[in-house]
């Protein structure tokens, strides 16, 4: 089965020009055949020029060269000559129809001296002024009619000259009338067949040219698509690779045909593997993506599979059309984190104070109590108290952050050097000996401006901070401010143990955590603080261990 030529991308290529290509000048189609005439007539004198050689050498040895032969030579000689002059002639001459006649009639004049020479009338090579009238048509077309009307005058005018040479009369009319209208009938269905074969160029023309528009159509319709459309053979490796699809999982299309799909696609692979030879309308998988600056992702694509058939109905692989939905499902599973927030600030708000006032009245309490404590056992009461006491402080702790995560204040955005900020933050937190001392490095760019809560950036800095430490005690943090584009980007990386999976799609939750007596409330309000600033924040886990938060703010206009 015949196939389409393929560009890199694995989109059919438009198809080439052939020589009836109405783009081209009809100059160069008669030129293309007005050679293969000057080919033929090569090969055509050079099968006469062996026939005299051969007659010539089995002629008796005290036998002198006879003068017909002498001049059959000559006109053969004469044909290479004017042959190797039409060639050259050819390559720079404008009116190639011109030329074409030339030919035509130089080709009549020869053919009408080698009849002359063999008999006139009776002549065994009258049959040439058949194969010139032939050959006028297929270069000239309609021509052929005067073509055979010139060779039917020259041969009965050489035949008439030469009545009186011993010939019978009547065989010689029989002749002259049987190759003239032979001649005749040779020049009609040849202007015919010329006709047929102009309007079949003609229409093989209009075809060719909705091919090819057809072509660029579909490589438009595949170029302009935004969803990835590949199709795979029956081996199981890519036919086809759009720039798309390209795009999507990282890769450039020249790379991907020609592969087995598990390579390219190992998800895909997957999922069709699970579905056998049924059609999916719609499913999802996951696929590693590498970046622009090397680090590998994963994407969720939605993918749908259909079977790939030819015009007979026979099934030749698989279309896969798919689209990255890894931005959809953040937008889904933050308008689902934002809900629950919701959920929890409506909470918060209705039990906090309910709360905190009793736990304000067992302080108070306790505290007077350990101060009237005296006698035996008072130093082990007043232990006791003070740990009531502390706990009854965290629980106040607890509630603050509550009542702050739920109710948070007016922003007062100012205009911030993210770089000084940040080095004015770092200060006070290596200093923070409840810390134990923690180091930080930080790598920053010049001139990258935010519009933030100071306030509000401190606090987001800080737990990033306080979770970095916590996770590597004895191993530097590596803080990053780089601008990029229209925002500024906040890393903060750690060398600790990283963060599952599984534990991960939870860290933004309220009262999630991975720490032993953590409130789970640090990252929330990270979460809350950066999307009020319409930034993002993403979490990175290398494969060679660590943390990194990415956090996303708008660069200031």
């Amino acid at each position: 089965m015949a196939t389409l030529a393929r560009t890199p991308s694995g989109v059919p290529a438009p198809i080439p020009s052939g020589p009836n290509d109405r783009t081209q000048p009809f100059a160069e189609v008669s030129r293309t055949r007005l050679t293969y005439v000057m080919l033929f007539r090569v090969g055509l004198v050079t099968l006469l020029l062996a026939s005299a050689l051969i007659a010539e050498v089995g002629a008796p040895s005290e036998t002198t060269t006879s003068p017909v032969v002498g001049t059959l030579l000559g006109l053969i000689v004469a044909t290479y000559a004017l042959t190797i002059a039409f060639a050259l002639v050819l390559k720079r001459a404008r009116n190639v129809s011109v030329l074409a006649a030339l030919q035509v009639g130089s080709d009549l004049v020869l053919t009408t001296m080698l009849v002359h020479l063999t008999g006139r009338g009776e002549s065994a090579f009258a049959f040439m002024y058949i194969i010139v009238i032939v050959g006028a048509a297929f270069v000239l077309g309609r021509i052929a009619l005067a073509a055979a009307s010139l060779a039917i005058a020259l041969y009965l005018v050489d035949g008439i000259v030469g009545v009186g040479s011993g010939v019978p009369v009547r065989a010689l009319v029989r002749s002259l009338a049987v190759n003239a209208v032979a001649f005749a009938a040779t020049g009609a269905l040849a202007t015919r067949l010329a006709a047929e074969l102009r309007r079949a160029g003609e229409h093989l023309v209009s075809q060719g040219v909705i091919l090819r528009d057809l072509a660029a159509l579909h490589e438009d319709v595949i170029r302009g698509l935004t969803s990835g459309l590949v199709t795979i053979g029956t081996d199981g490796r890519v036919l086809t690779f759009n720039t798309a699809a390209a795009e999507i999982v990282g890769r450039r299309p020249g790379d991907a045909v020609g592969r087995p799909i598990a390579e390219v696609m190992p998800g895909l692979s997957a999922l069709q593997a699970t579905i056998g030879d049924g059609a999916l309308r719609r499913g999802e998988i996951a696929q590693l993506v590498a970046r622009g600056d090397g680090v590998k992702e994963q994407r969720t694509l939605g993918v749908s599979l259909s079977p790939l058939v030819d015009s007979r109905g026979q099934v030749l692989g698989r279309i896969v059309n798919f689209q990255d939905l890894t931005e959809l499902r953040r937008m889904e599973a933050a308008v689902q984190r934002a809900e629950q927030l919701a959920a929890v600030g409506r909470l918060a708000a209705g039990i906090a104070h309910e709360i905190r006032n009793p736990l304000a009245a067992i302080s108070g309490s306790i505290e007077l109590l350990s101060q009237t404590q005296t006698g035996e056992g008072a130093r082990e009461n007043r232990e006791l108290m003070s740990i009531v006491i502390r706990e009854v402080e965290r629980l106040n702790g607890l509630i603050t952050e509550l009542l702050e995560f739920a109710r948070p204040r007016s922003m007062e955005t100012q205009r911030l050097d993210a770089a000084a900020t940040m080095a004015e933050m770092l200060r006070v937190f290596e200093n923070d000996k409840r810390l134990g001392g923690a180091r930080v490095e930080l790598l920053a760019d010049d001139a990258v401006e935010v519009d933030a809560d100071p306030a509000q950036l401190r606090q987001v800095v800080w737990n990033l901070l306080r979770n970095a430490a916590e996770a590597a005690p004895d191993q530097p943090i590596v803080v990053e401010v780089r601008g990029n584009g229209a925002f500024v980007k906040l890393t903060v990386r750690d060398r600790g143990p990283g963060i599952s999976e599984e534990h991960r799609a939870r860290l933004f939750e309220p009262f999630f955590s991975t720490k032993e007596g953590g409130t789970g409330l640090g990252l929330a309000t990270v979460h809350r603080i950066i999307e009020e600033h319409k930034g993002s924040v993403e979490i990175d886990c290398p494969t060679g261990g660590g943390t990194a938060i990415t956090v996303r703010l708008p660069r200031a206009r």
